[in-house]
């Protein structure tokens, strides 16, 4: 759970733990990289399998000064109709340990993997979606047909791996 009130690290601290988890991103999360070299702001890709294979998901990810006692903040900016995602861009994200659920001993990549566990398990019974979570629910026909159209037309590789300022490079996650 998130510590209450606002903490730092001492800044010699605050530091190493961001070369801490710059190396974890390298080692285990290819597609996620800083931005112009910032440490505290990184952005990547996350690849959708099982109902969402072949979508591509543009994530950023922004890291407080008050971290690791408070969790990064999430931008998802790709448009994705799930029930725990709104259906907005930026999306807002229904992950309990970016909520609820923090502690000073995770990790930025412990995000990113429970992004990618959120977006291929979907939970209906947190929906931020409604709608979504209903048809999931009801009419799971109509949720896969509706998942499919949103990756056509908002989740390819093209719109995650190209925003205008940079390029990245893909690498499956496996």
């Amino acid at each position: 759970m998130a510590v209450e009130g606002y903490a730092e690290l001492p800044e010699a601290m605050w530091y190493k733990r961001l070369s801490i988890e710059y190396s974890l991103v390298q080692e285990h999360e290819p597609n996620f990289s800083p931005v112009d070299g910032d440490l505290t702001h990184y952005e990547g890709v996350i690849i959708g399998s099982g109902l969402y294979e072949s979508g591509y998901f543009r994530v950023e990810i922004f890291i407080p000064r008050s971290f690791p006692f408070h969790p990064p903040d999430v931008v998802w900016h790709t448009r994705i109709w799930h029930p725990n995602f709104s259906d907005e861009v930026p999306a807002r994200v229904c992950e309990s340990i970016i909520k609820d659920h923090w502690s000073p001993s995770l990790h930025v990549i412990t995000v990113i993997e429970a992004l990618r566990s959120l977006l291929n398990d979907p939970n209906p019974d947190d929906p931020l979606n409604a709608v979504a979570a209903m048809e999931l629910k009801m009419r799971p026909d109509i949720f896969e047909a509706r998942v499919r159209e949103y990756i056509a037309r908002f989740a390819t590789p093209e719109q995650a791996f190209y925003d205008g300022r940079r390029r990245w490079r893909l690498v499956s996650h496996g």
